[in-house]
C-alpha cells in the first residue's frame, strides 16, 4: 500500500483526481451518445424507411438504458468489495472495447444490440465508482463542486458530440467514428492508471481474499443493507422525477422545436445545443452555492421550482431567441440536482455502502427517467400539442422539488462524516 501523502501533495492529487473523474466520465458519455448523431447514417446503409429508423433507431437507444439500470443497481455492490480504482479501470477497457465493436459488426443488428446493450451494463458502475472516489477524497464541503465537475461531462458531451462527430462521418462513415470514440477513451486508462488511487491513504483492498461465489454472495448482503440506509429511498425519489423532467425535454428537443417552434432544419442543430450551455453554467453555480451555504436541499428545491416556472413559459413563447433563453433557463435551474443527490447520499453512507446505494439511486433514477419521453409523447399523441406535456414535466419539477424537502431531517442528521467499515 502506498504510504499517505503530505497534504499539499494530497491537495495536487485531489485535484488531478476530479479532472481524471471528468475526464472517464465524458469518454463514457461520448461513447453512449455517439449512436444519436450516427442514427441516420445507420439508418442509411441498413436501407430503413423513416418508420422502422424510429423503432430500430429507438431501439438502440433504449437497450443501453436497459443494461445501464441493471448494472447500477446489481453490479454496483461489486464496486464496494473491489474498490473504484480497479473497477473503473476494468470499465474503460470494457465500455472501449465494445464501442470498437460496435462498428466492427455494425452491419449485422443482433450484433449491434448486442453490443449497446452490454455498453450498458459495462458503463453501469462507473458514476457509483466516482462517487465511491469523491466520499474518500474530499470533505463534504468541497463534494457537490466535484460531483458537478464529473456529472458536467453529461452537458458537456452533448455539444462535443455532434460538433466532432458529424463532421468525422461526412468525411469517412459512422463505423470510423466508432473507432475513433474507443481510441480515445482507451487513452483514459493512462491517467486512471498512474494517478488515481481509491482514497488519500492509498489504494482500496479486500479484508480477504474470497472465492467469486463469496464475493457475490457478499454484494448481496450489501445490496440488503444499502436498501435499509434512511433516507435513499426519498432521495431517489426526487432524483428519478427531476429525472423525467431532464429526459423528456432532452429526447424531444430537436423535434419539439422544429414541430412546435418552427425552426428549420438548417438552424435546429445550434439550437438545441445552446440550452446545454445553460445546464453547464447552472452546475457549476449551483454547486458553488450549495458548497458555501451547505443548504444543499434547500438550493436545490429551490432551482427545481424556478426550473417548473420557465417550463411553463416555454408554452407561450413565439420568439425563437426567448424559447432558446427559456431552455437554457430550465437547463440552468435543473442541472443541479444530479450532483447535489450524489453529495447528499454521500452524506448518509458508510464508505463501504457508497457504490451501492451510488448504484440503485441511479439506476432507479435513469430508468425511471425514461418515462419523460413517453409523458411528453403520449400528450403529443392525444392533443396534437405539446403544451400539456410541458404542464406535466412543470408538473413533475415541483413534486421533486417537494419530495427532496422530505429529505431535509436526513441532510441535518449527517453533519458528521459517514462511518469507515471494512475498509
Amino acid at each position: 500500500m502506498d504510504p499517505p501523502p503530505s497534504p499539499s501533495r494530497q491537495r495536487r492529487t485531489a485535484v488531478g483526481i476530479a479532472t481524471i473523474l471528468f475526464l472517464v466520465t465524458l469518454s463514457a458519455y461520448i461513447a453512449r451518445v455517439n449512436v444519436s448523431v450516427a442514427l441516420p447514417f445507420i439508418g442509411a446503409d441498413y436501407g430503413w424507411s423513416n418508420a422502422e429508423e424510429g423503432v430500430y433507431g429507438g431501439l438502440l437507444l433504449g437497450i443501453f438504458l436497459v443494461g445501464y439500470g441493471v448494472s447500477n443497481i446489481f453490479i454496483s455492490p461489486l464496486v464496494d468489495y473491489f474498490g473504484p480504482r480497479r473497477s473503473m479501470l476494468v470499465a474503460v477497457v470494457v465500455f472501449s472495447l465494445l464501442t470498437f465493436l460496435t462498428g466492427v459488426v455494425g452491419m449485422i443488428f443482433l450484433a449491434l444490440i448486442s453490443t449497446r446493450l452490454l455498453l450498458g451494463l459495462s458503463q453501469g458502475i462507473l458514476y457509483p465508482s466516482a462517487s465511491k472516489v469523491t466520499q474518500a477524497w474530499f470533505e463534504p464541503k468541497d463534494r457537490s463542486k466535484v460531483n458537478s465537475l464529473h456529472l458536467s461531462s453529461m452537458y458537456v458531451s452533448n455539444l462535443l458530440v455532434p460538433l466532432l462527430l458529424i463532421p468525422l462521418i461526412m468525411r469517412t462513415d459512422w463505423q470510423v467514428a466508432f473507432y475513433a470514440v474507443a481510441f480515445v477513451s482507451i487513452l483514459t486508462l493512462i491517467p486512471l492508471l498512474i494517478y488515481l488511487r481509491d482514497k488519500p491513504s492509498g489504494n482500496h483492498e479486500p479484508t480477504e481474499r474470497k472465492p467469486l461465489k463469496e464475493v457475490i454472495g457478499q454484494a448481496k448482503a450489501d445490496f440488503k443493507e444499502a436498501l435499509h440506509i434512511k433516507g435513499l429511498f426519498v432521495l431517489t425519489a426526487a432524483d428519478a422525477t427531476g429525472s423525467l423532467v431532464f429526459w423528456g425535454i432532452s429526447l424531444w428537443l430537436p423535434t419539439y422545436l422544429i414541430q412546435a417552434k418552427g425552426f428549420s432544419l438548417e438552424t435546429v442543430a445550434l439550437a438545441a445545443s445552446l440550452p446545454y450551455l445553460g445546464g453547464l453554467v447552472g452546475l457549476y453555480f449551483g454547486s458553488l452555492i450549495s458548497d458555501r451555504t451547505g443548504r444543499r436541499v434547500l438550493t436545490t428545491s429551490a432551482f427545481a421550482l424556478v426550473a417548473s416556472v420557465f417550463i411553463l413559459l416555454l408554452i407561450g413563447a413565439q420568439d425563437q431567441g426567448m424559447v432558446i433563453f427559456y431552455l437554457g433557463m430550465v437547463f440552468f435551474f435543473i442541472g443541479i440536482l444530479p450532483p447535489n443527490a450524489f453529495t447528499l447520499l454521500q452524506g448518509i453512507c458508510p464508505t463501504d455502502k457508497v457504490g451501492t446505494a451510488t448504484g440503485i439511486m441511479n439506476g432507479l433514477a435513469v430508468g425511471l427517467g425514461v418515462l419523460g419521453p413517453m409523458i411528453l409523447g403520449l400528450a403529443v399523441a392525444s392533443t396534437g400539442s405539446y403544451d400539456s406535456g410541458l404542464v406535466l414535466l412543470a408538473v413533475m419539477e415541483v413534486i421533486s422539488a417537494f419530495i427532496l424537502l422530505f429529505f431535509l431531517r436526513y441532510e441535518k442528521s449527517s453533519s458528521a462524516a459517514p462511518t469507515e467499515q471494512s475498509e
